[in-house]
């Protein structure tokens, strides 16, 4: 029992400073001999319990699509009108970006410099990302034929609400210098952003 707990905490533990240093240094400038010192392991581990570093990497991005995927797409969602769920996916999206704002930075540097591993890891996230669409895409339908919003994609709306959410934190270099802001500053600019957002959205879709 205790070699098998040793072995799960093992394997826990270089997942996490492989996450950190994905994050804090990219793909390319991350590797298994550093995440082997900073678990205190030797590197022959590292490649025992996954192989390689893009393993690591598959296994970091897979994690957190799950994480925002299951979120955005919980049960209770699954029962409200689409004005709901657009609100719903807003805040859960930016909760997944506020406990991981590094994360945009390294889907699109990876997404440059790598288009095919970002592809491949894609490819195997498909089906969950297609439920999601499909299940916006019936609410969008309903509301149309309700005469509540005009025609728009289901691609097309989960796009703004993903585009809104993450250019802040691509941009907060600059938002902190245009607005000198602070960082506690900043977090709260963050939060009153999520209502901007949804009336943004909803706003642009509505029939008045």
């Amino acid at each position: 029992m205790r070699e098998a707990e040793s072995t799960i905490n093992t394997e826990q533990q270089i997942l996490e400073v492989a996450e950190e240093l994905f994050l804090s240094k990219g793909f390319a400038m991350t590797t298994t001999t550093e995440i082997a010192r900073r678990v205190g392991c030797n590197q022959a581990l590292v490649h025992y319990y996954f192989r390689t570093k893009y393993n690591l990497f598959e296994k970091l991005f897979e994690k957190k699509f799950t994480i925002l995927t299951s979120a955005i797409s919980s049960e209770p969602q699954r029962n409200s009108g689409l004005k709901e769920k657009i609100e719903a996916i807003t805040n859960k999206h930016m909760d997944v970006i506020i406990a991981n704002p590094k994360l945009p930075f390294l889907i699109i540097n990876e997404l440059t410099t790598n288009p095919a591993r970002f592809e491949n890891i894609v490819s195997k996230l498909r089906e969950q990302s297609l439920i999601i669409l499909g299940e916006l895409e019936k609410d969008i339908e309903t509301e149309i034929k309700k005469g509540t919003i005009r025609e728009i994609s289901a691609f097309d709306l989960l796009l703004n609400i993903l585009s809104l959410n993450i250019f802040m934190f691509l941009a907060k270099p600059l938002l902190l210098g245009v607005r000198n802001l602070n960082p506690d500053e900043f977090d709260s600019f963050v939060q009153k952003r999520r209502q901007e957002i949804i009336k943004t959205i909803w706003g642009g879709i509505c029939i008045k």
